[in-house]
């Protein structure tokens, strides 16, 4: 367990659970003048629980200058969670409610809260001697299905993976139709990049969602924990896990983030929303032609194994001008003799690879490509270039489009 101690030796508690022996799984729960939170736990307490005793961290939290009637309904809220948890607490569901209010600006975001409930769970894994715990991640405006504990528990229960990403499907039902088709509009943006991704052959081509994650605590801490990010908090640390290669996806389970606009965080869903909404309801995206040199790019990159400078620029040359000109920028070459020093066969030369060439250097390619070379299309165009190269027809309305990659997303199909 030094792993362990030298995680929490670096990282200082916020605070400690006070639940019971032998919990095998802990939910995470940050929450901010959450009105939905109680919808929330009342999906918990329908979920089975035969096969797993659950614990339920929520952070009722505000920064120290947030509006007065924030701070005041987040009193309220705290009170009865008090009343509420107390009334639905069973020997294997429990509950550990938490006070951070007025946190300091620069330590408030969702990001800092999450990693307070996080190492929260950490450390109760920790002292119980239990590296095979599992942390889940969700927010206070998510349902889940009634296996959503025993399908998560399973899964790393009988397999070794380090993380998962949970299917998720935004609710789309009782909403005003302007904002159903933003969040439609949104989701099909998620879904479309990740499977670009997979198209394309990136091995992290999963979906980064804080309401819809799940990790071993072991890898949690050797991954470092989660970070203090204001926003795309999720994104970061599920990008490191992903790097460990037992990272996959959960289907046999699902949640349902809420669609609600929200300006808490700078990016997310929220004020993606907000922004389709405010600009006409067309979202742009990524041009479709940009992730197919990609795909070129990738799909012979095991060649540049143990090469000489020689043969990786002539391989840099025969790449798409926009491709070139962004590897030019970032030292390629530089780059592949310097992996090539460090590895001993072809296979740990493409994970390494792609380790260099991660999500974070797929956004800065993609930015950087559609400056001057590529125009974004819409995501209807997007999604229907993407339809066309899977030879599959695609749907004549975005609804249409979401809900056949909702099914494949979760059949695994193309």
């Amino acid at each position: 367990m030094k792993l362990f101690e030298r995680y929490f030796n670096r990282n200082v508690l916020s605070f400690e659970s006070d639940f019971s022996e032998n919990l095998s799984l802990i939910v995470v729960l940050p929450a901010l003048d959450e009105p939905d939170l109680f919808c929330t736990l009342k999906s918990f307490e329908a979920c089975r629980r035969t096969k797993v005793k659950v614990g339920v961290i929520i952070v009722v939290n505000h920064p120290e200058d947030c509006a007065v009637e924030v701070k005041r309904r987040n009193e309220n809220i705290y009170d009865a969670l008090l009343e509420y948890t107390t009334q639905i607490s069973t020997p294997n569901l429990e509950f550990c409610l938490i006070k951070a209010f007025d946190l300091p600006v620069a330590s408030s975001g969702v990001g800092v809260v999450r990693k307070m409930a996080m190492d929260a769970a950490a450390w109760y894994f920790y002292k119980n001697g239990n590296p095979d715990g599992i942390i889940v991640s969700t927010d206070a405006d998510t349902l889940v299905e009634e296996n959503y504990f025993e399908e998560i528990f399973n899964c790393f229960s009988k397999t070794d993976v380090a993380g998962v990403s949970i299917n998720y499907a935004h609710v789309l039902e009782d909403i005003d139709a302007s904002l159903r088709h933003a969040i439609i509009q949104y989701e099909l943006y998620l879904r479309y990049y990740s499977r670009a991704l997979r198209f394309i052959g990136h091995p992290y081509f999963y979906s980064c969602i804080g309401s819809a994650f799940a990790c071993r605590v072991s890898d949690y801490v050797a991954q470092g924990g989660m970070n203090k990010r204001q926003a795309g908090e999720d994104f970061y640390f599920l990008q490191k896990l992903m790097t460990t290669g037992r990272f996959t996806n959960l289907t046999a389970t699902t949640v349902w983030p809420s669609a609600r606009i929200s300006s808490r965080t700078p990016f997310g869903t929220g004020q993606a929303v907000h922004k389709i909404m405010r600009e006409g309801g067309m979202l742009q995206t990524y041009n479709w032609q940009a992730f197919l040199e990609l795909k070129v790019f990738f799909e012979d990159i095991g060649s540049l194994y143990k090469e000489e400078g020689a043969v990786i620029e002539e391989y840099m040359s025969k790449q798409a001008p926009a491709l070139r000109a962004f590897l030019e920028e970032g030292d390629f070459v530089q780059k592949i003799s310097e992996i090539n020093n460090n590895v001993a066969s072809q296979v740990l030369f493409r994970k390494r690879f792609f380790d260099y060439f991660n999500a974070f250097r797929i956004l800065k390619y993609l930015n950087f490509v559609h400056v001057g070379y590529w125009g974004k299309q819409t995501i209807e165009e997007a999604v229907t270039e993407l339809f066309k190269e899977l030879k599959q027809v695609c749907p004549s309305t975005p609804y249409e489009m979401l809900l056949l990659l909702r099914l494949w997303d979760k059949t695994g199909n193309f």
